[in-house]
């Protein structure tokens, strides 16, 4: 059986976890997100395959959490 790998998923649970280490002010570009991201356990070599790149679902992800306000186009600061 093939195991399906969700990227807006897990870039979702990334960002849950990770903006529980991050004090509240602090600034991040989607492509520092991105990065870290990447780095993470989070993170699946399959998603180096797919259309849409992880900065996409960085930016779904920021959005979902609710914890991140856009300072301007591609950049975010921790509520």
């Amino acid at each position: 059986m093939q195991e399906k790998y969700s990227l807006n998923e897990q870039t979702l649970r990334f960002i849950i976890e990770f903006e529980k280490k991050v004090e509240p002010g602090k600034t991040y570009t989607i492509q520092e997100l991105v990065d870290l991201f990447k780095v993470s356990p989070y993170y699946n070599e399959k998603f180096n395959f797919y259309k849409k790149p992880p900065n996409n679902s960085m930016w779904y992800a920021v959005a979902r959490s609710g914890n991140w306000l856009r300072v301007k186009n591609g950049i975010y600061k921790k509520k």
